[in-house]
């Protein structure tokens, strides 16, 4: 129990990127834009982009998924990037 209250706390903790913040913004508009029935929670996609990118074996990761996002104008090809 005090693990999981620990990893909430630092969840609560980690720093929002302004990165993460435009991404997980974008995303969330083209979900709904296009009355997708994929599940999204744009504070929860905010923080697990944030923990992702303070992680060295993921930033790439990370950085690749924005580019992608931030490439694409329409929202069906924003919804497919990975």
């Amino acid at each position: 129990m005090r693990l999981l209250l620990l990893l909430a706390l630092i969840g609560c903790t980690q720093p929002r990127s302004a990165r993460c913040k435009q991404v997980c913004a974008r995303e969330y508009e083209c979900i709904t834009s296009t009355k997708s029935d994929m599940p999204f929670d744009e504070k929860e996609c905010i923080s697990a982009c944030a923990v992702l990118e303070q992680d060295q074996d993921n930033l790439a990761k990370v950085q690749k998924h924005a580019d992608c996002v931030n490439r694409q104008q329409a929202c069906s090809a924003v919804l497919e990037c990975q």
